[in-house]
């Protein structure tokens, strides 16, 4: 990224940050203090259990702040870290990435030019297996629904944001799913949003499908139009291939510019936001507002009843 220097990293796994210092390049810093000082931009990519405590620290040092979803785990703890970013003046940006990908982002422009007219019916889904099983310390974080907020937290925040981006403000919802069955290895979830604006939305969310088949779909219905997007859709190149270690892999490809890839533009993004070249297309009330419905979805799966969401979380 032009302008860009990647500094170096601070873990409380040093091996952790060392690995990505040999990967990407820059340097080990052995206290938060040292590493606030040598930069001045944060990106937080911890389990979201930790982004609080980061955040805050980030924020007494006075840095800009890129932080993962969901922005916290807890809806007081998103609560302060947005609120502490407001009071001390510095960006809080949460990392929702999908409104940078490129299909998704062309139906948010399609909605805004019209060409679809109001909004009416949502659809998205976003399916895969259970995460990273043996491979590290992540899988038993994503088990514990203490520590991740199961599958509706991690994933489900993506949709919410992007729907809520879409069709506005989340009335009610209604959820349905197994993250209280005991089978955290196959978790599930139906999500159903009333909007403010009377539309309807149905989010599909998942770690139940087999390995190796990751997929996600988005669906707007208006009064004039429909537009949609589905990744089962053939990409401009597939390759299909066999080797006897990695049995078979389809392979997808797009002619696109690397500076298209959403994790790329999110950050140049930031970047811009923070330089003052542009206006956050999310901001940290978003992100905020992501992890509120989610908790909301989850205790209607809890309880079995719609949530109203003025009601919920004060």
């Amino acid at each position: 990224m032009p302008g860009i220097e990647l500094v170096g990293y601070y873990d409380l796994l040093p091996e952790a940050a060392e690995r990505a210092a040999q990967k990407y390049g820059g340097r080990v810093f052995g206290s938060l203090d040292d590493f606030f000082a040598a930069v001045d931009l944060v990106d937080i990519c911890t389990p979201g259990t930790a982004h609080k405590e980061n955040v805050l620290a980030a924020a007494a040092a006075r840095k800009a702040i890129i932080c993962e979803k969901p922005l916290a785990r807890h809806l007081p703890d998103a609560l302060e870290m947005v609120e502490t970013c407001e009071r001390v003046g510095v960006p809080l940006f949460p990392a929702q990435v999908v409104r940078f990908f490129p299909m998704y982002r062309k139906v948010k422009e399609s909605i805004d030019a019209g060409a679809i007219g109001t909004p009416a019916v949502y659809r998205s889904a976003r399916c895969g297996s259970f995460p990273r099983p043996g491979r590290d310390f992540s899988a038993p974080y994503y088990a514990d629904f203490n520590q991740s907020g199961g599958v509706v937290l991690d994933v489900a925040v993506h949709d919410i944001d992007f729907a809520r981006w879409c069709c506005g403000e989340v009335e009610r919802v209604f959820t349905r799913g197994l993250t209280f069955a005991g089978k955290p290895f196959q978790d599930h979830a139906l999500l159903t949003l009333r909007f403010t604006s009377g539309a309807i939305g149905h989010i599909e969310v998942s770690w139940s499908h087999p390995r190796g088949n990751f997929r996600t779909r988005v669906e707007v219905a208006g009064d004039a139009g429909l537009v949609e997007w589905d990744s089962l859709d053939r990409p401009p190149l597939l390759a299909e291939l066999y080797d006897e270690q990695n049995g078979f892999q389809r392979l997808g490809s797009s002619p696109t510019s690397a500076t298209d890839e959403p994790y790329y533009a999110e950050l140049a993004h930031f970047v811009d936001v923070v330089e003052g070249r542009a206006t956050p297309i999310v901001t940290a009330r978003d992100g905020l507002e992501a992890v509120r419905v989610g908790l909301a979805a989850i205790e209607s799966m809890r309880t079995g009843r719609p949530i109203t969401m003025r009601d919920f979380g004060g």
